[in-house]
């Protein structure tokens, strides 16, 4: 492929830890070793403590130089987590700011990524005006959750639904991590592509080092993520009561965070203690001490098409991995015999997958093996990103 001029337009980037981050991240710096100018256009960190990070509270934009790729950071309109008309009104911020860029610099290909619903838009119409090529990488429907999380829509849903299909119609390529979202957007470019979520090689390779699980009493459970109403993280919660002889670990941060904590005060429960957002240096060592990794999704139709990030993670570290849940990825899950699997929002049935583990030794070690070989086979990042390359060298081409 001849050397290309690639603006990534994110919310997310180092030296945040979440998926998003790390995925751009490595995306942009592999793209930048294979000799292509990259610019990243992103937010000052801030996620998911909502709060700049310490040694970034400069002037915004500020631009710095990272690995080989120019970040121009922005600032971020910090608003309360739990207030989802504030979030939106604060992610179309950041895509307004973001525009100017997209229209200066210079580019062969603009490239956006969700969760942020609005970049895909303005990152088509910036590429329309300019001439240039554009891609669209979607990881979530983020404009179908209000709904489906209970809450009035008026029917601007519908409408957000309208215009995200017309971005991925007229986009020059698609991308999606799980084949659910890529059959969501039923017209497509001639170049699309399901690409999955993974780990980055550096972190694999220290979560694959990690020694067999302990053998500690009690035992410990943890969930490593984001406390988002999608996560479920409260029917955890609500499953410690069903194994007191286990003890529970919830990292993390997010809008529901002070909910989660309430509810184990009102169930007078002691065997659920909370850790705040970790760096990678601090979340091995919990993946070191746990003996099982716990993951939750809420049942819903949207989430159907999700495979959580976090999954990979967990099994990467060789630890049996409990997922409830639903869709696409438990298929993957049994077929592979890499975890086990129980119905979502079931605290009695998610209880009973951690005993199991914990009480039968053999199996998880089976499971945490098969897990661990799994992922360093199919998520790992730099193949993903390969693939990326993939996309970017066809719609370079003009080709379908």
């Amino acid at each position: 492929m001849s050397r290309l001029r690639i603006v990534l337009l994110t919310p997310n980037y180092r030296p945040e830890s979440n998926a998003g981050a790390q995925r751009l991240t490595s995306l942009a710096e592999h793209l930048a070793a294979e000799g292509h100018q990259v610019v990243a256009v992103t937010s000052q960190p801030h996620h998911p403590q909502n709060r700049i990070y310490e040694g970034y509270e400069v002037r915004s934009p500020h631009v710095d130089h990272v690995a080989g790729v120019k970040v121009i950071r922005l600032r971020p309109w910090l608003v309360p987590k739990d207030s989802l008309p504030l979030r939106m009104f604060a992610e179309a911020l950041f895509t307004l700011q973001a525009l100017t860029h997209l229209l200066r610099a210079p580019a062969d290909v603009i490239m956006a990524s969700s969760p942020y619903m609005f970049l895909g838009p303005v990152g088509l119409f910036a590429a329309r005006l300019r001439g240039l090529k554009f891609v669209w990488d979607v990881r979530d429907l983020t404009w179908l959750y209000p709904k489906a999380a209970g809450k009035r829509t008026f029917g601007i849903d519908v409408l957000l639904a309208c215009l995200m299909r017309f971005t991925a119609a007229r986009s020059d390529a698609l991308t999606t991590a799980t084949e659910g979202l890529f059959s969501y957007f039923d017209s497509r470019p001639s170049v699309a592509a399901c690409i999955p979520n993974g780990v980055n090689d550096d972190w694999l390779d220290r979560l694959t080092s990690l020694p067999a699980p302990p053998l500690d009493e009690p035992p410990l459970v943890s969930y490593a993520g984001l406390f988002g109403y999608n996560h479920g993280v409260s029917t955890i919660v609500e499953a410690a009561e069903f194994v007191p002889e286990a003890r529970f670990l919830l990292v993390g941060d997010g809008p529901e965070r002070q909910a989660l904590m309430d509810l184990v005060d009102s169930r007078g429960l002691t065997n659920v203690d909370f850790g705040g957002y970790l760096d990678q240096e601090r979340l091995q060592e919990v993946y070191r001490r746990s003996s099982v990794l716990v993951s939750h999704v809420r049942a819903n139709p949207i989430f159907l098409w999700t495979q959580p990030a976090k999954v990979w993670e967990y099994m990467a570290s060789g630890r049996p991995v409990v997922h409830a849940g639903e869709g696409e990825v438990l298929p993957i899950i049994e077929d592979h015999h890499i975890g086990l699997v129980v119905p979502p929002e079931q605290p009695a049935a998610l209880a009973a997958g951690i005993r199991r583990v914990l009480d039968d030794r053999r199996l998880a070690q089976e499971l945490g093996a098969n897990a661990r070989a799994f992922v360093s086979e199919n998520r790992r990042r730099s193949r993903l990103n390969d693939r990326f390359v993939k996309v970017l060298e066809r719609v370079s081409r003009g080709r379908g």
